[in-house]
């Protein structure tokens, strides 16, 4: 039996944080039953200055890519790619791209509750397939319930308590200089960047579950 813990730091906003979870599960799903894995989702927000009213996603990503030809481009690179992990990523010019950091504080509310990864991945579906504004308290509380949250987790998520510990951990994940997500650390040691195929993820869990065996 091999141990592993794999902190996830990734922002909801993020396709390839969605992408590398598919395909960090394919691999989890070839390990077999030797292995136990403890996955925790760890904050990281891709638009630190990001209003709180967020922003129109075409001309944001637009100016950061540098044309709307570019994102078009990159867009459907990304449902390309998304079908391949069964993704459905659906972009149209309606879409925005919130402020993450109240989402933070539900994906712990969930995490406290033990539901942080079925909530996780209905935020990503919720975002990415159906366009929905994560950013909005309603939208986040309505995903929870859905999700198998209580009202109790609901006002944990919205607590003074849980904006100040997702502070703490933006601040704690940006002091190790991580850049860019998804970002994997498998048993404090081991630091993975990037989404992955499943056969390299596959590889990498098995070398390191032989190093700590």
């Amino acid at each position: 039996m091999a141990d592993l813990r794999i902190d996830i730091i990734s922002d909801i906003v993020c396709p390839w944080c969605y992408l590398g979870y598919s395909r960090l599960k394919q691999a989890i799903d070839q390990l077999g039953e030797d292995y136990k894995i403890d996955i925790r989702w760890q904050p990281f927000e891709l638009h630190p200055d990001m209003p709180l009213s967020g922003a129109d996603r075409e001309s944001y990503l637009g100016s950061k890519f540098g044309s709307q030809e570019k994102l078009n481009e990159v867009s459907h690179a990304l449902q390309h790619v998304g079908k391949e992990a069964g993704i459905e990523f659906n972009f149209t010019e309606k879409d925005q791209i919130p402020n993450t950091k109240l989402t933070h504080q539900f994906v712990l509310a969930a995490s406290k509750a033990g539901l942080a990864t079925p909530y996780v991945l209905a935020l990503f579906h919720a975002y990415f397939t159906h366009g929905e504004n994560i950013g909005q308290q309603a939208v986040l509380e309505k995903i929870a319930l859905a999700s198998g949250l209580k009202d109790t987790d609901l006002a944990y998520a919205i607590s003074d308590e849980a904006k100040t510990l997702t502070e703490k951990k933006l601040k704690h994940l940006r002091s190790m200089d991580i850049q860019s997500v998804p970002t994997y650390v498998i048993n404090d040691k081991y630091m993975i960047h990037g989404a992955h195929d499943p056969e390299s993820f596959l590889k990498v869990l098995n070398d390191i579950a032989e190093k700590e065996h």
